[in-house]
């Protein structure tokens, strides 16, 4: 019995000290010293997950360090490095939430999820979560300035989910519309959509929360989300701005109705 025992014990060892090799646990983060990727990675530290950034070799990684994070260095817009950083996993879910200030050119969004689509596919990662923006894809149809300054930005966007979605790489995408302050906290009323025509507020913990609530779910595999947070009480000049987008939509909406009569 005591044989038997010891031997149970030893295969047991043997399977844990093989698992590692195999498993892939791990959640890659592209975009992570930005205030939105600040606010996923630390979600994701206190979920328990394995969290590993890839940042810029010039990154601010003061504000993760105290995280205790891993983090790969390289440039997004090369594609060796983009391959190297997936191949340091293995990642069973990479999660998008790039972002660049004013003056970006719109093919950054183009080149950057092309190499992440193409090498997640490549290293076998189950899931790719993409924080996009609402304007992209179809919902520019419901956009009360479709040709508007950030037109070309909007493209630019939809073909890079575009590139996602036809890599054969499981994909989740979640579009917001406007992102409240960083010092502005959710209120617990954010929910994910499908109805590409919706238009809220939201804050970056809301949008967090709702990453790690769409991680390894097989409801949100393969499917395009509008984050919105139901909430009125939000600060001006974002409430002002959502009024008249909801005002533009319902006027639209009985222009349509009275060419159809």
């Amino acid at each position: 019995m005591r044989s038997f025992l010891s031997s149970l014990k030893l295969g047991l060892l043997l399977l844990t000290l093989a698992a590692p090799a195999s498993a892939q646990n791990g959640v890659l983060v592209f975009g992570g010293t930005g205030q939105l990727g600040r606010e996923i990675v630390s979600a994701l530290v206190e979920a328990g997950e394995d969290v590993t950034v890839f940042v810029r070799p010039t990154s601010d990684r003061s504000a993760l360090d105290p995280l205790g994070v891993t983090f790969v260095t390289g440039d997004v817009l090369t594609q060796a490095d983009v391959n190297a950083a997936l191949k340091s996993g293995p990642y069973k879910v990479v999660i998008d939430a790039l972002a660049r200030d004013g003056g970006v050119k719109p093919g950054f969004y183009i080149d950057s999820m092309k190499y992440i689509a193409a090498a997640a596919k490549e290293t076998g990662v189950k899931q790719v979560i993409l924080h996009g923006s609402v304007g992209a894809g179809l919902s520019h149809l419901s956009d009360r300035d479709p040709g508007g300054e950030f037109s070309d930005l909007m493209l630019a966007k939809g073909l890079g989910e575009r590139y996602l979605m036809e890599s054969g790489v499981p994909y989740t995408i979640i579009r917001n519309w406007a992102l409240l302050p960083a010092r502005l906290k959710e209120t617990g009323a954010a929910f994910l959509t499908e109805d590409q025509s919706a238009r809220g507020l939201i804050t970056r913990d809301a949008l967090a929360r709702l990453t790690l609530e769409c991680m390894d779910q097989a409801h949100c595999l393969n499917e395009i989300f509008h984050a919105v947070d139901d909430a009125t009480d939000f600060p001006e000049p974002f409430k002002s701005r959502l009024k008249a987008q909801r005002d533009w939509e319902a006027q639209n909406q009985k222009d349509r109705e009275a060419q159809n009569r």
